[in-house]
C-alpha cells in the first residue's frame, strides 16, 4: 500500500491530545446515549463490569443503570469477546462489521492451540459452527452448551469449554455466533447475536477491516498501522490488511518527531490545544489503549503505576490528554470517596476539576456525593 510518503502537517502533542479527547468523547458536547459512546470510541474494556459502565458513564454523563438497561432491555449495546481476545460493550448494529473484519484469514488457528488439543483445524472448525448452531435466543448457560456441543469431544476439549477465559467460545464470539446473554441467577449464559438482537447483516470481511481501521483513527490517531496492531490483538498480518483497505485515505503527519498517520479528512479537525481538559478515567479505559507504548501520556518512571502485572490498567487523573496520576474509590453509605494519587502537584484548578469529575461519577452510580481526597 502506499500512502503519501512526505509528511503533509507537523502537529504538537497538546493538538494531538485534544483530538484524541474528543475522539473519545472526553470534551464538552451534547449528551449521547452510551451506545452512541460505545460506538464512537471503539468499544468499552469489559473484563471488569463495572469499568466499562464507567467508562461509558463518564462520557455519557448517564448513570450506570443506562448501560445495564441498553445491554439487557433495550439491546442496544452487546458484551462479547472481540479485539485483543478480551470482553467488550460494543453498539449492538456495530457487531456485525466487527465480526466479519475478525472472519476468514483473521481468525485461523495458530498450530500451538491445534498441537495443545490433539486435534486439527477442521476439528476445531467443525466445534465452532457446532456451538453456534446450538445457541438461539434463548440465553444457554456454559454447562447447557457442553451437554450438546460437547458430545464426542475429548477430555481436554470439554474441559476447555468450561473455561471462565473463554477457551473454546471466544472464536465463536468472534465469528458472530455468540454473545452474552443477561445473568441467570449466578450463571453467566449465552445467545446466537443474530437472533437476540433481532437484526443481522452479513458484510465482507476486507471492507469490514478497512472500516473498522477508519473508525479506530478518528478516536486514536495520528497512529501507525503497528498501533492498530496493538489495539486489535496483534493477529499477523492484519494490520497490513487494514491500512492496504485505507489506501487514497490516509496522510503522514509527524508529531514532534513521531510520524504517523490520520485520515486526510481528519487532518483539519485538530484543535489548537486541550487546556483546561480534567478527567477522572475508570480502569482499563480505551484512551489509554490503542498504542504500541504510552511513553506520550506519562513518564517512564510512571510506567508501572499506570501499566500494572498481568495487563491491569489502573483508573487513571487526565490532564490536558495526558496522565497526572492515578485515582481509587469506594462507596461509603451514599458518599463516594475518592483518593488522587497525583505524580506531581496538582494546581488548585485540576484539583477543583477533579472534584466536580468526581461529584459526576458518584451521581452516574447513583451515590448523593464524592468526597475527594488528594494522597
Amino acid at each position: 500500500m502506499r500512502t503519501k510518503a512526505a509528511v503533509e502537517a507537523e502537529l504538537s502533542w497538546p493538538q494531538v491530545h485534544a483530538f484524541r479527547l474528543r475522539g473519545h468523547d472526553l470534551v464538552a458536547a451534547p449528551r449521547r446515549s452510551v451506545a452512541q459512546v460505545a460506538a464512537d470510541i471503539g468499544g468499552a474494556q469489559a473484563q471488569v463490569m463495572s469499568a466499562a459502565e464507567l467508562q461509558l458513564a463518564v462520557r455519557s454523563g448517564r448513570p450506570v443503570t443506562d448501560v445495564r438497561d441498553a445491554l439487557w432491555k433495550d439491546r442496544k449495546l452487546v458484551k462479547t469477546w472481540l479485539m485483543r481476545g478480551t470482553l467488550h460493550l460494543v453498539r449492538a448494529e456495530d457487531l456485525p462489521i466487527y465480526t466479519a473484519a475478525m472472519s476468514g484469514r483473521w481468525m485461523e488457528w495458530r498450530g500451538s492451540w491445534l498441537k495443545y488439543f490433539g486435534v486439527s483445524a477442521a476439528e476445531l472448525n467443525r466445534l465452532v459452527a457446532t456451538i453456534s448452531g446450538t445457541l438461539n435466543s434463548e440465553p444457554m448457560t456454559r454447562e447447557e452448551i457442553i451437554a450438546v456441543a460437547g458430545k464426542g469431544q475429548s477430555v481436554k476439549v470439554r474441559q476447555y469449554l468450561k473455561s471462565g477465559w473463554g477457551g473454546f467460545l471466544k472464536p465463536v464470539a468472534r465469528a458472530g455466533g455468540l454473545c452474552f446473554g443477561p445473568n441467570r441467577g449466578q450463571s453467566v449464559t449465552f445467545v446466537r447475536p443474530s437472533e437476540w438482537l433481532g437484526a443481522w447483516r452479513e458484510l465482507e470481511p476486507e471492507a469490514a477491516l478497512a472500516e473498522i481501521a477508519r473508525r479506530y483513527l478518528r478516536a486514536f490517531g495520528p497512529a501507525t498501522k503497528q498501533d492498530f496492531a496493538t489495539w486489535w490483538g496483534r493477529w499477523p498480518g492484519v494490520a497490513n490488511a487494514a491500512w492496504s483497505g485505507l489506501e487514497g485515505e490516509l496522510t503522514n503527519v509527524s508529531t514532534e518527531g513521531v510520524v504517523a498517520q490520520v485520515l486526510t479528512t481528519d487532518l483539519e479537525r485538530f484543535p489548537g490545544g486541550a487546556e483546561g481538559a480534567v478527567h477522572l478515567l475508570p480502569a482499563f479505559d480505551p484512551y489509554l489503549m490503542g498504542y504500541v507504548n504510552r511513553d506520550h501520556l506519562f513518564d517512564k518512571i510512571h510506567r508501572s503505576k499506570v501499566s500494572r502485572t498481568a495487563g491491569w490498567i489502573s483508573p487513571v487523573v487526565l490532564v490536558d490528554g495526558v496522565v497526572a496520576g492515578t485515582w481509587t474509590h469506594a462507596a461509603s453509605g451514599k458518599t463516594l470517596r475518592v483518593e488522587i494519587q497525583p505524580f506531581a502537584r496538582l494546581v488548585p484548578r485540576v484539583r477543583s476539576a477533579a472534584g466536580e469529575r468526581a461529584d459526576s461519577i458518584a451521581k452516574s452510580l447513583g451515590l448523593a456525593k464524592a468526597e475527594l481526597r488528594v494522597a
